[in-house]
């Protein structure tokens, strides 16, 4: 694929490099922005091999993200099934979008700066343009000196524009960049296991993906295993008996994902097992592509990951790059092409195992079961090695908005606890001791301001006026969405932290023989739902702690059940009862609130289904999303 500049002398160069490209057999996909006053994809024409697309771009600064072009693009990238993208630059704020667009695809990307090219006047967009070469595969350049220095990092990959490849053709490079397109020749085969709960939908647009695999469909069997839903997954995935070779197995009882992928381990004959979840849709050649790291890589590799970025539909929107970015969801930045790492690569979604490394092991735990897992393997003579291929892509469109991130961190600080717990020695990884107590309370303070931005603004409204409104500091637009994203990456690591701190104090207290305190004001407004969520747990689960200001008394409430140990502690101060519980069911800290001495805020989530893993606390259950 060909995105040329919209400078006429560059894009002639760019239709003619198209054309000696398809010439050499390959598919070429050629795009031309246009300013519009209607957003628009046109297919004008197909020419010498060269199919001609342009993309009209009504908004003036696509840079912003979530623009309609930029998800006709996006659409376009996927539908083609296209290998390589390669940008020739216009200076344009459309330039970053398009290479970050393409990197959240996964697509391989070459960007071409020709000479007498100018970057964007404004320095926030070059700031930002800059950041996207470091996610390019390839960045060809006609003066290395001046913008080297001034635009790439020094760990952007740089070629001479003259002499790409030390002489190689241009379809030659893409080849090398694409990699294989045809199935791998080899005798092993593959299980694709997928645990699935209370999600048909995504389902069966998982099923639906692998239908469309390069992959032989004689190489690979899918065992999707039903982990208790209230209502039988089996209707969604019949209408895929004849098109896969799909074995359906209904537990009659959520025991998590780490249990209901030992099922599907039993039930699968691969040499090779591959662990999906059921909302993830694997790119055509994911299945291929990890099946060919094994074959042409032979006993050194272990375990495959595989590239994991939003669905199409996602790929323009600011949810997507704010996930992707960070570590906040997942981040494959600073990752390269068949790169070999450690135990921590492996991610039970993403990742697959040869079934004689993974022997009699099998997942113990029912949350963060692949951590789990990955260590104890980690921990034998060879060690665990991951490999990680690019061009194995799975794609995602839920579980991507901030208060899903949130919640998804919380419950990730949780498993980390439980995790420290069962093997020790992992408190001293980064990630671990990032969910510590002084960790958390450096920064607890923050959580409220952050998580307001994150939760209330109206993006495309504050955004549009920030566009409108200089910046005092004189750094432009890009400002709020650094802000934000920093917004983001606070906030769930302040919940992950709380997430572990919840799983430490509930374990405390099993260790002192007493309930876990749980406070809450009694004119709060969140008194009932709190009162509910304990009365659904087993009789004399933790200690309700209702907070009663002077002058006030209280005499009960509709919603407690007769099960639930009550407390009504007078408090001259709201002090008073965050110093007297475990955790508190409020967002907010009363002035010198120590959360290593008094009580924690509840992670951010649904109350009934914190206070359910504060109780059931080794007993992680259900989907991490």
């Amino acid at each position: 694929m060909i995105l040329p500049s919209r400078d006429a002398i560059a894009y002639r160069r760019c239709i003619g490099l198209a054309r000696q490209v398809a010439a050499r057999g390959w598919d070429v996909l050629a795009i031309e922005p246009v300013r519009a006053a209607v957003p628009g994809l046109r297919e004008m024409s197909l020419e010498q091999g060269v199919r001609l697309f342009a993309l009209d771009i009504a908004a003036p600064d696509p840079y912003f993200g979530d623009t309609p072009s930029e998800r006709l693009l996006a659409e376009l990238l996927t539908a083609r099934e296209v290998d390589v993208v390669h940008l020739h630059l216009a200076g344009d704020f459309a330039d970053a979008a398009l290479l970050e667009r393409s990197w959240l695809l996964g697509l391989p990307v070459v960007a071409s700066v020709h000479a007498g090219w100018h970057p964007p006047r404004d320095e926030t967009a070059q700031a930002f343009l800059a950041d996207q070469f470091t996610r390019a595969d390839l960045v060809c350049i006609a003066d290395h000196r001046g913008l080297q220095a001034a635009w790439l990092d020094p760990a952007s990959p740089v070629l001479d524009h003259t002499s790409p490849r030390a002489g190689k053709g241009w379809a030659d490079v893409y080849a090398e960049l694409a990699g294989n397109l045809e199935p791998p020749k080899t005798d092993l085969t593959l299980s694709v296991v997928i645990a699935t709960y209370e999600r048909p939908g995504p389902l069966r647009d998982c099923l639906a993906a692998l239908c469309a695999q390069t992959l032989p469909r004689e190489k690979f069997q899918v065992v999707v295993v039903d982990d208790g839903s209230a209502e039988s997954a089996e209707p969604f995935v019949m209408p895929f008996l004849d098109r896969l070779d799909l074995t359906f197995i209904r537990l009659d009882r959520n025991v998590g994902p780490g249990e209901a992928r030992n099922v599907g381990i039993e039930a699968g004959n691969g040499d090779v097992l591959l662990f999906l979840d059921d909302d993830d849709e694997a790119a055509p050649r994911c299945l291929a592509e990890h099946l060919r790291t094994y074959a042409e890589h032979g006993d050194e590799v272990d375990a495959v990951l595989g590239w994991t970025g939003p669905s199409a539909d996602k790929a323009a929107e600011l949810d997507a790059w704010f996930a992707f970015r960070g570590q906040v969801y997942r981040s494959h930045e600073g990752l390269r092409h068949l790169t070999f790492g450690d135990w921590g690569q492996f991610w039970g979604g993403r990742s697959s195992i040869r079934r004689s490394v993974l022997g009699d092991a099998r997942f113990e735990v029912p949350f963060a079961e692949d951590t789990d897992l990955a260590y104890r393997l980690a921990r034998k003579p060879r060690g665990l090695r991951v490999v990680f291929n690019r061009h194995a892509v799975q794609r995602v469109r839920i579980g991507l908005d901030a208060p899903a991130l949130m919640r998804r961190a919380g419950r990730i600080g949780q498993a980390r606890a439980h995790l420290a717990e069962r093997h020790p020695s992992l408190a001293t990884q980064p990630a671990y001791r990032g969910t510590t107590y002084e960790a958390t309370i450096r920064k607890v303070d923050r959580r409220i301001d952050a998580r307001l931005r994150l939760l209330t603004a109206d993006l495309p409204s504050t955004l549009e006026e920030l566009r409108r409104t200089p910046d005092p500091q004189g750094k432009g637009k890009g400002t709020l969405l650094e802000r934000m994203h920093e917004d983001l990456v606070t906030v769930c690591t302040i919940e992950a932290g709380l997430g572990w701190l919840l799983a430490a104090r509930r374990a405390a207290a099993r260790a002192e023989g007493r309930l876990p305190r749980i406070g809450v004001g009694a004119r709060s407004p969140l008194l009932s739902e709190v009162a509910t969520a304990l009365s659904a747990e087993p009789a004399g689960s933790a200690v309700l702690v209702v907070g009663v200001p002077p002058g006030d008394t209280f005499a009960g409430h509709p919603d407690i059940g007769l099960g639930v140990v009550v407390e009504v502690l007078a408090c001259d101060t709201p002090d008073e009862l965050w110093r007297a519980c475990d955790l508190v069911a409020s967002f907010s800290a009363v002035e010198g609130h120590d959360p290593a001495r008094h009580a924690l805020p509840l992670p951010r989530g649904p109350i009934a289904e914190t206070l359910r893993r504060l109780i059931e606390a080794r007993d992680l259950v259900g989907s991490l999303r």
